[in-house]
């Protein structure tokens, strides 16, 4: 699942979640990878334990550091930095550039991806085809501009509100 770190200087950071592993009620393994410019530039595995009603975290599974406590589900700390997180989608009003960020509105299949990054689209085209509830659904593009990031691919299943198309306005 694609998660997306803003800053407050509208810096984005997105992180995916590759494999989740359960090695125990207590322990779990999670394989991350860090994209910039469509291209990962880092991959990782981090193990998560509970131990007393706290968190840890580690690299190896040997050293354990322990996590601060995080209660609010929309805001991510780092040791200098606050993100607003955003959990397999990004809002079109988030980071910059993202006037005409395409996001689903339901489950479903992509069927087609009508569109090429560097494109020029206009508004209303038709962008992707999706299916949902056995129908085939034309998603049309909200603004005329280019296509900066694909982040879909044929055959792909995705959930309710997930970024699939971002179109830079012109």
């Amino acid at each position: 699942m694609r998660n997306y770190l803003i800053d407050n200087d509208k810096n984005e950071y997105i992180v995916d979640l590759m494999k989740t592993r359960t090695h125990s009620a207590e322990m779990v393994e999670f394989e991350f990878r860090t994209i910039k410019d469509n291209q990962e530039v880092h991959k990782e595995k981090v193990y998560i334990r509970k131990l007393a009603d706290q968190y840890f975290a580690s690299n190896d599974g040997v050293k354990w550091n322990k996590l601060a406590r995080q209660d609010s589900p929309g805001i991510m700390l780092n040791v200098d930095k606050v993100y607003k997180f955003y959990q397999g989608y990004k809002p079109s009003t988030a980071g910059a550039g993202d006037e005409g960020g395409l996001f689903t509105q339901m489950p479903g299949k992509i069927v087609k991806v009508l569109a090429t990054v560097g494109e020029k689209v206009a508004k209303g085209q038709t962008l992707i085809i999706l299916e949902a509830m056995k129908m085939e659904n034309e998603i049309k593009c909200n603004t005329t501009g280019i296509v900066k990031a694909i982040h879909v691919k044929q055959g792909d299943t995705l959930e309710n509100g997930i970024l699939m198309i971002e179109v830079e306005a012109e």
